[in-house]
């Protein structure tokens, strides 16, 4: 969790997650939904001599626009794996007043290196889904809003639902899938 604190990120105690958010194994399909499905983009080479500064920039202000939170309250979820064998899980986390997402939060838990985000957050609401992700030459961070209304997201959430992930020797990933899918 240090590097949680370096890139400017505090979990927030006290939290529990409701009935109903989007599972954060559904979330990795969001780069694959098109725009017209409600997805926001900043796309960055990785050669651009400010691509850290830009990045943050990108990242931030697409959170602020698309609803991920606000100026006032900074709280938002994030999808962490805490146990190597354990599933992936959403935490609530609050934005600091120094911060660097794509920069020291990308080379931890929020990334592979700077500027090499993988990460995937979520309003407290479940309304906003913010990810970012690395291509061969470029980094995106995009904002997906009402991502129960994605076909891509839905048709995936459905597979899942219907067992197509779930091992007998792990914890089931269907019924989760099953809940977000039915409360929307």
């Amino acid at each position: 969790m240090k590097s949680l604190a370096a890139a400017g990120l505090l979990i927030v105690d006290a939290w529990s997650e409701p009935e109903g958010l989007i599972p954060p194994l559904i979330t990795g399909q969001a780069p694959s939904c098109p725009a017209e499905e409600g997805r926001a983009e900043a796309i960055l080479d990785i050669d651009d001599p400010l691509l850290l500064e830009k990045a943050n920039t990108d990242w931030y202000r697409l959170s602020v626009e698309g609803g991920l939170f606000s100026e006032t309250d900074r709280r938002f979820l994030l999808a962490l794996n805490p146990e190597d064998d354990g599933p992936t899980r959403w935490f609530c986390v609050e934005l600091q007043s120094e911060w660097d997402i794509m920069g020291k939060g990308a080379a931890g838990l929020l990334g592979s290196a700077p500027c090499r985000p993988e990460f995937r957050m979520l309003s407290l609401d479940g309304n906003v889904l913010c990810f970012a992700t690395t291509w061969e030459h470029a980094i995106s961070t995009s904002v997906l809003t009402a991502p129960h209304r994605s076909q891509v997201l839905r048709r995936f959430a459905e597979a899942v639902a219907n067992g197509a992930m779930d091992d007998p020797d792990e914890p089931q990933l269907s019924p989760a899938a099953r809940r977000w899918l039915d409360s929307h």
